[in-house]
């Protein structure tokens, strides 16, 4: 068959498309930043979508040939760069409507348990109209909603869990008895194969999880058992103190800086995060594993416990290091500016050079500090603080070599500071 996937850069999509291609079926995977998308999967034939402007006279021209069609597009909640109601709602049902009039009869939508206005989320709201947008039309629609996802490969909520166990000692959780049932990926793209061929069942939505329950603080002991770290004391953190790190996350989305602990995923999490996947096993004969099984499935390995000790370790590594430069350029233009310039009068510059060094400095340090925080273009700006105190230090190094000895370090101690730079560059990517 010949397959569209919607949505094939994001964590469920890449992994369908990739199970689909293995099978030997024909895949065109749409979405957005494809071209980070296509260096990891250059096999696929990529095109580019975005739901946020794609109309049906869009995608007419890219269905042809097209045998089914699965729709894994999805976001949280409206941020910089992403809209709740465009991609769950107006993009999908462009294509959807796309697929009634080329005559692409099958379509899988990807949709979420507690799709359900009653949640009191947009998303949830947002994915139930977008299940309607399909089940208004005549196709022979199949619409999943999975509980927790789980695979080696993860991504939001998944991977703050797996963060969260990657802290020594204590592991704060939100609630703690929330109900999952988990799913492995292996199993969700089995049962996405089986349903997008012709005779399979349609017009049927179906909770899809695994056959085992289990709760936010069982799902936090078994990640920790896989990743080795042993055993842990659970601290349930009161709503009202989580609430600003909740809301925190609200607003770095609108910076561009996706986050699961938003309060989208709050409401999700009390709503209904389990599902019964009952009809759909009843109907398929499915026979999906339990997470103990699918842990143990797959053993963790070196990359596994880094990814997770890393998993708040960077982002408080990357803070520090903007806020470094940052504080740096304004002490230098108000406490800390009579000292500047009397170590600028000592490495010989006139003062009109002295006034301008002390301005572009201070402007380059502040510069460099609020791109590191507002998570913009990391990694070149890692290079570029790097290459700024590699001049910094040759500059002192030929006007004022004595600074080398200085007990306080002005020079040696920029030293780590460039390595948390190269450090916070090397692990730069988001998925």
């Amino acid at each position: 068959m010949h397959i569209l996937i919607a949505g094939a850069t994001g964590f469920i999509g890449s992994h369908i498309a990739a199970d689909l291609r293995r099978q030997g079926h024909t895949v065109t995977a749409a979405g957005r930043g494809i071209e980070r998308a296509r260096s990891l999967a250059p096999d696929l034939h990529w095109i580019a979508c975005d739901f946020r402007h794609d109309g049906a006279a869009d995608w007419r021209p890219r269905l042809a040939g097209i045998d089914a069609v699965i729709n894994c597009v999805g976001v949280l909640q409206d941020g910089l760069g992403d809209h709740s109601r465009a991609a769950h709602v107006d993009g999908a049902a462009a294509l959807f409507a796309a697929c009634a009039e080329t005559g692409v009869r099958r379509v899988v939508h990807i949709s979420a348990v507690g799709a359900d206005a009653a949640s009191g989320s947009a998303y949830a709201r947002d994915k139930q109209d977008g299940e309607a947008a399909l089940k208004a039309l005549d196709l022979d629609w199949v619409i999943l909603r999975p509980s927790l996802v789980i695979a080696r490969n993860v991504y939001g909520g998944t991977a703050l869990v797996r963060a969260l166990c990657g802290l020594p000692w204590l592991t704060p959780v939100v609630g703690g008895k929330q109900v999952f049932r988990p799913i492995g990926m292996e199993d969700l793209c089995a049962a996405i194969s089986d349903l997008v061929q012709p005779d399979a069942p349609a017009r049927v939505s179906w909770d899809v999880g695994g056959p085992q329950r289990v709760s936010m603080d069982e799902l936090v002991r078994g990640y920790r058992r896989w990743l080795g770290f042993g055993k842990t004391r659970i601290w349930h953190v009161p709503r009202w103190l989580a609430a600003p790190a909740f809301g925190l996350g609200d607003a770095l989305g609108w910076l561009g800086v996706r986050t699961s602990m938003r309060t989208t995923a709050l409401k999700q999490l009390d709503f209904d995060v389990e599902g019964d996947p009952s009809d759909w096993i009843a109907a398929t004969g499915a026979t999906p594993r339990g997470f103990d099984a699918c842990l143990a499935s797959a053993p963790a390995g070196l990359q596994d416990r880094w990814h997770a000790r890393l998993g708040f370790a960077r982002p408080v590594a990357r803070w520090v290091l903007g806020l470094y430069w940052l504080i740096t350029g304004i002490l230098s233009l108000t406490i800390a500016r009579g000292d500047a310039y009397d170590v600028l009068q000592a490495a010989g510059y006139e003062p009109a050079m002295q006034t301008f060094l002390l301005w572009f400095g201070s402007a380059f340090d502040l510069a460099m500090g609020l791109a590191m925080l507002a998570k913009w273009r990391v990694r070149l700006i890692s290079a570029i603080m790097i290459a700024g105190t590699f001049a910094y230090i040759l500059a002192l190094s030929l006007t004022l070599p004595s600074l080398w000895a200085d007990a306080l370090g002005p020079i040696l101690k920029v030293f780590p500071m460039m390595a948390l730079a190269l450090m916070i560059a090397a692990t730069e990517d988001e998925r």
